[in-house]
């Protein structure tokens, strides 16, 4: 993950570069591409397989300018969540008993459509609220001393949010990002005796964008 935020960083650079030699900067943007470190903090019943936070998270981020004040654009995130438990006794089916640690994960990627509306769009400092739908897909995974089970499963996303954009200077297309924001997706799933109708999570983007104008 590490190679894939440094190597989006450095082609977010090169195209402010590249943008910086030939227009001049001002308050009309006209695209914005993001690269973010991202949280994730499970909630409601998504907590029932793995209530651990995951910080192992990226996302990326691309809005177009309609109007001034409002911007369409697409969503992707991937999160990481994982979990050992001690000794305690799995069963995966009714003449099955297992007594032995545990090792859950989760793996989810959101993607969404997104339309964002900025307050202050002639600041210097931009705060904007935006609305995502699209679709999310999780894949859940426990092992077992051989025993290897998955479950995975999509759901319809909804996903509301606010954030903040920061330039590096006044005439600078490179800025930071910051943004908190709550995912609910219709996402069934039944694994390791645990069940849900939906999944659900807080998460919270912290990164670096280059503007296009």
């Amino acid at each position: 993950m590490k190679k894939i935020i440094l190597l989006s960083a450095i082609i977010l650079s090169c195209m402010g570069f590249a943008n910086a030699q030939s227009y001049s900067y001002g308050d009309n943007m006209r695209q914005i591409y993001s690269i973010n470190y991202q949280i994730n903090v499970p909630m409601g019943s998504s907590k029932d397989f793995i209530s651990n936070a995951s910080f192992e998270g990226v996302n990326f981020n691309w809005a177009y300018f309609l109007t001034d004040n409002v911007a369409v654009g697409m969503d992707l995130s991937y999160n990481n969540y994982h979990k050992s438990i001690g000794k305690e006794i799995y069963r995966p089916n009714e003449n099955m008993a297992i007594n032995a640690a545990q090792y859950r994960y989760t793996q989810v990627f959101p993607l969404k459509a997104q339309v964002k509306y900025f307050f202050n769009p002639y600041s210097l400092v931009k705060g904007y609220a935006g609305l995502g739908i699209g679709a999310l897909s999780a894949g859940q995974h426990i092992v077992v001393q051989d025993l290897d089970s998955w479950d995975n499963n999509w759901g319809f996303l909804v996903a509301p949010e606010v954030g903040v954009l920061i330039p590096f200077g006044e005439n600078s297309p490179f800025g930071a990002n910051i943004t908190a924001g709550y995912n609910f997706s219709t996402n069934k799933s039944s694994i390791c005796n645990t069940s849900s109708n939906n999944r659900q999570s807080f998460y919270f983007n912290v990164g670096m964008y280059v503007a296009i104008y």
